[in-house]
């Protein structure tokens, strides 16, 4: 009996044992499977971020295309800012020479206007000798025949 006792303790041991283990093997497959589920749901993860870099990479390429595209419009407006630069300074100096040629012609006329109004008065002095002419000069006229200084509009 004793022998029996030992077999049945040793049944039960083994029975325990078997039981433990069953658990642990349980417990072993349900860390697996969530392992599985978590390499899944990275496989997935990766899987996304994988196709936004696709996505995102796709979008770098059409932005340095514009870059690139924007990069040749200054270098063409540079130099087209240049030309005008050239074509406002070649107008500078036109327009001085311009305004010098104003001046010039100004003081022609002046001077023309100058001795044409000398030429007349001596003519008048001529016409009437006793006429007293030396307070006329080209800034003076005659109204109601006295001579009174011409009074100029700007």
């Amino acid at each position: 009996m004793e022998l029996q006792a030992d077999f049945y303790t040793r049944e039960v041991t083994l029975q325990v044992q078997i039981t433990g283990l069953q658990g642990m093997v349980e417990a072993y497959e349900e860390v697996q499977q969530d392992l599985k589920d978590r390499c899944c749901e990275q496989a997935e993860k990766l899987e996304r971020m994988e196709g936004e870099m696709a996505t995102q990479a796709k979008a770098l390429g059409l932005l340095q295309v514009d870059h690139d595209k924007l990069q040749v419009e200054v270098s063409r407006l540079r130099v087209e800012k240049e030309a005008l630069e050239k074509q406002v300074a070649s107008g500078d100096s036109a327009i001085e020479e311009l305004e010098k040629a104003k001046k010039a012609l100004i003081n022609d006329m002046a001077g023309i206007f100058e001795e044409g109004f000398k030429v007349a008065l001596a003519q008048a002095v001529c016409e009437n000798p006793g006429i007293d002419a030396s307070n006329c000069d080209s800034t003076h006229h005659i109204v109601d025949g006295k001579v009174v200084p011409l009074e100029l509009d700007d």
